[in-house]
């Protein structure tokens, strides 16, 4: 089981990759919905969300607890870009750190945190009742990805550096 969370895993690593190159080759509003549409930090989360979910969410329907592995999954997708923009902002602000190597590092990172979040609430903590609350949270989130997409605020995080 353990080399099938992995597969998936890579698998969600490269679908992000590529998710990234899919805009300036394929410029269609569609497309901007799901993939970055410019450099901002907040159009990079994409990359984070929408692999995540769809490999994530096959992982999780295939598990014996699928309420219990969404649960996980969802858990997540809320906690990567906290974690993501935590690290970005704390390294890239506070001691200069910048440039493609540490921003795709970084991502890699909050990728497999995400997993690792994913994997221990579906295998090892205790299930509790809260699918509802982090479907409705992830709802809210999804819409603000592609809401600040079409109407981006003038706020740092959705400019390009």
């Amino acid at each position: 089981m353990k080399k099938c969370w992995i597969l998936v895993a890579i698998a969600t690593a490269l679908l992000g990759t590529g998710l990234h190159f899919l805009y300036p080759l394929w410029p269609i509003p569609l497309v901007g919905l799901f993939a970055p549409v410019n450099e901002s930090v907040w159009e990079h989360l994409k990359l984070l969300y929408w692999p995540f979910l769809l490999c994530g969410g096959i992982l999780a329907q295939k598990t014996k607890e699928p309420l219990r592995a969404w649960s996980g999954l969802l858990l997540a997708q809320l906690l990567m870009p906290i974690v993501l923009l935590s690290f970005y902002y704390v390294l890239g602000c506070g001691f200069a750190v910048h440039g493609l190597v540490f921003d795709i590092v970084l991502y890699y990172l909050a990728l497999a945190f995400g997993f690792v979040v994913f994997w221990r609430k579906t295998y090892v903590q205790p299930y509790g009742q809260d699918l509802g609350a982090l479907i409705t949270c992830n709802a809210i989130y999804a819409m603000c990805l592609i809401l600040f997409t079409i109407a981006a605020p003038n706020l740092p995080i959705f400019q390009i550096p």
